[in-house]
């Protein structure tokens, strides 16, 4: 399955633009980028969400 950057950020919970800004920043590239210049993000790619937002969350529950 195939997600555009609306659809992978409803299923992961980070808004469009974190995840313009991880593809910026190389954290996160899409699968493809289409002609339009939509970014395209494969099954792959929605498991690393998770990880990004799990490790952006964990030294924010050290303190606690």
């Amino acid at each position: 399955m195939e997600y555009t950057v609306k659809a992978l950020a409803g299923l992961s919970g980070i808004t469009p633009r974190t995840l313009r800004w991880y593809d910026q920043k190389g954290l996160l590239k899409p699968l493809r980028t289409t002609e339009a210049g939509y970014r395209i993000y494969g099954p792959k790619e929605k498991e690393e969400t998770k990880c990004l937002t799990e490790k952006n969350l964990r030294p924010l529950s050290a303190g606690l």
